[in-house]
C-alpha cells in the first residue's frame, strides 16, 4: 500500500469514527429526551386505565347502556395507548443499548442484548421482506466495547438486508467454542462474486451503486473485531452469504 494510499484509509477511518461518536451523542440524547415524556406518558395512562375501573365499581352491575358504551371506547383507547407506549420505550431502550458511550472502557456484557437492540432498530427496514431467526447459544458474558460490536451487527446485517433483492431470510446464529464465542450472520441474498471476496473488507471498496454507500462499512467491522482480537471470515454463493466472527470472551 503507498503512502498516500494509507493517509486516505487513515483519514477515512478517523472521520468515519468521528461521524460515529457524534452519532452516539444524538442518539443518547434524543432517546433521553423522548423517555422522559414517554414514561409520564405511560403513567397516566396506567392511572386512567384504573380510574375506569373503578368507575364501573361505582356504577354498578347494570349501568346504563350509553355509559357502558362510552366506557369501553375509553378502556380500549388506553389499552391501545399502552402497547404504543411500550413500543416506544423498547424502541428508546434499544436506542440507548445500541449507542452506548462508554468507548474508552471495557465491558463485560451479554452479546445478545446488542444484537436484539440492532434487530429492534432495523426492524422499519425489514419488515414484510425479510424474515430473522435468531438461534442464540448459551454464551458466557464477554469483555468488549459494546457500542462498537452493535455497530458491526448494525453494518452487517444493513449490508445482509440490502443483498437480498425481494424476499428472504437473514438468520443470526450465536455458539461458545472453548474461550471464545461465535457469531454468524446469514442472509439469503444474491452472494458476493468470488472475485470480490478477498476485496470486500478493503476501505473504500464497493459493489454499491453512486451514493449509496462508501466502502467504508465492512472494512471498520474488520477492524473493530481485530481490535477485540477476534476474527472475521465471510463464505458467499450465489445463494447467499456468511459473516462469521469469533471474539474471545477476555478482551
Amino acid at each position: 500500500m503507498s503512502k498516500r494510499s494509507r493517509e486516505q484509509k487513515l483519514t477515512s477511518e478517523a472521520i468515519q469514527s468521528e461521524k460515529m461518536a457524534a452519532l452516539g451523542l444524538l442518539v443518547a440524547g434524543v432517546a433521553h429526551e423522548i423517555n422522559t415524556p414517554m414514561g409520564a406518558i405511560h403513567s397516566n395512562n396506567d392511572i386512567m386505565l384504573k380510574a375506569v375501573g373503578q368507575i364501573r365499581k361505582v356504577l354498578g352491575p347494570a349501568p346504563e347502556k350509553e355509559v357502558t358504551r362510552l366506557l369501553d371506547i375509553v378502556d380500549e383507547i388506553c389499552r391501545n395507548n399502552e402497547i404504543a407506549t411500550d413500543r416506544i420505550m423498547k424502541i428508546v431502550r434499544s436506542l440507548r443499548n445500541f449507542a452506548r458511550l462508554d468507548e474508552a472502557e471495557l465491558k463485560t456484557v451479554n452479546i445478545h442484548e446488542g444484537i436484539e437492540s440492532t434487530l429492534t432498530l432495523l426492524r422499519h427496514q425489514l419488515k414484510g421482506r425479510i424474515s430473522i431467526v435468531t438461534q442464540f447459544g448459551d454464551l458466557p458474558e464477554i469483555e468488549c466495547h459494546p457500542n462498537q460490536l452493535n455497530q458491526v451487527f448494525m453494518n452487517i446485517i444493513v449490508n445482509s438486508a440490502q443483498a437480498i433483492k425481494n424476499r428472504g431470510t437473514i438468520t443470526v446464529a450465536t455458539s461458545k467454542q472453548e474461550e471464545t464465542v461465535k457469531i454468524s450472520i446469514s442472509d439469503t441474498g444474491v452472494g458476493i462474486p468470488p472475485e470480490h471476496l478477498s476485496k470486500i473488507f478493503d476501505p473504500g471498496f464497493t459493489t454499491k451503486g453512486v451514493g449509496v454507500g462508501t466502502g467504508l462499512g465492512l472494512s471498520i467491522c474488520y477492524k473493530i473485531v481485530q481490535e477485540h482480537r477476534g476474527t472475521i471470515e465471510v463464505e458467499s454463493s450465489d445463494t447467499g452469504s456468511t459473516f462469521t466472527f469469533t471474539l474471545p470472551q477476555k478482551a
